[in-house]
C-alpha cells in the first residue's frame, strides 16, 4: 500500500535538503522497526522460533523485514494441510490504520530542526 506525503506550504522556506532526507530516512527506519515489532506480536507462537527469527535491515530510504525461520513461508502462505496465516500483512495494516507514518515523519522533521507548524 503506497504512502503519500504531500507538500505543505510551511515547508517551502529555504531549508537544507539534507535535513529532509535525514528525516525521511529516520522515518523509514523507525516505521520498519515498528512493523517488525508488530509482526512479532501478530505471528503464531508455538516454540517462539518464528517470532524470534525476525530482523530488519534499513538502508536509507529502503528497509527489509526478514525472517530466518526455514518454515516462515509455509505459515504465511499455507500448505495443502494448513491454512495461510498472513501475519505480516496484518502487521502492516495495523501500522497503516493507526496513521503512524505521518506522525513519525512529523516528529522526525522536528528532530532535524524543521518546523512543521
Amino acid at each position: 500500500m503506497p504512502v503519500e506525503i504531500t507538500r505543505n506550504d510551511t515547508f517551502t522556506r529555504k531549508t537544507d535538503t539534507s535535513a529532509y532526507l535525514k528525516a525521511m530516512e529516520d522515518t523509514v527506519s523507525e516505521v520498519s522497526q515498528k512493523t517488525m515489532s508488530e509482526c512479532q506480536s501478530e505471528c503464531p507462537v508455538r516454540t517462539g522460533n518464528l517470532r524470534d527469527s525476525h530482523s530488519v535491515e534499513s538502508d536509507g530510504m529502503e528497509a527489509t523485514i526478514r525472517n530466518s525461520a526455514e518454515y516462515w513461508m509455509y505459515v504465511v502462505y499455507g500448505t495443502s494441510r494448513m491454512s495461510a496465516n498472513n501475519y505480516p500483512q496484518r502487521a502492516w495494516n495495523t501500522i497503516i490504520s493507526q496513521d503512524m507514518i505521518g506522525e513519525i515523519f512529523k516528529n522526525k522533521l522536528k528532530e532535524n530542526g524543521i518546523d512543521t507548524e
